[in-house]
């Protein structure tokens, strides 16, 4: 249960890293290098998660997956879609949208609480525990993860060309 936790607590994070990267790319984001230290922590964090739940290699390929995004255009896109609308609508009208520092001050406590369940999850779960649960099937999440990964991409690719052409 610890596990689905932790895995629930970075797919978050991945969410809230894309939108604040999006404002960190345009300038518009206040003590970037702060941000910056949060990303690179959270990335090195998840990485240890994932090793300790997956194992080296699995653990690698899925941190590899979160890092490259590939996740995130699967199918974490379309939470941050409400969020683009209103920015979109923002720069109609000609004005820069801003941060939300709600969303911004949250981004370093949810690393904090993925380190924090990360070094919990040493002393209650066995490494390689997500591994050995799903041993017997390990094509079955390889491939719903492959269908997700297509229907999601042809799925942001129609609703980004039809957003756009607005």
């Amino acid at each position: 249960m610890l596990n689905i936790t932790i895995i629930f607590f970075i797919l978050f994070g991945l969410i809230v890293h894309r939108y604040l990267t999006y404002f960190e790319e345009q300038g518009h984001l206040p003590y970037s290098m702060g941000f910056l230290f949060f990303v690179y922590s959270f990335a090195l964090i998840y990485l240890v998660s994932f090793i300790w739940m997956f194992g080296i290699i699995g653990g690698i390929v899925v941190a590899l997956l979160c890092f490259l995004q590939v996740v995130y255009s699967a199918g974490l896109w379309v939470f941050s879609l409400p969020v683009l609308i209103s920015m979109h609508k923002s720069l109609d009208n000609f004005t820069i949208p801003k941060v939300n520092p709600l969303v911004y001050g949250g981004f370093s406590f949810t690393v904090i609480i993925v380190a924090i369940l990360t070094v919990i999850n040493f002393f209650v779960s066995p490494y390689k525990s997500m591994w050995e649960l799903m041993r017997e099937n390990v094509w079955t999440p390889i491939l719903i993860f492959l269908g997700i990964l297509v229907a999601g991409n042809i799925g942001r690719v129609a609703v980004m060309s039809k957003f756009m052409k607005k």
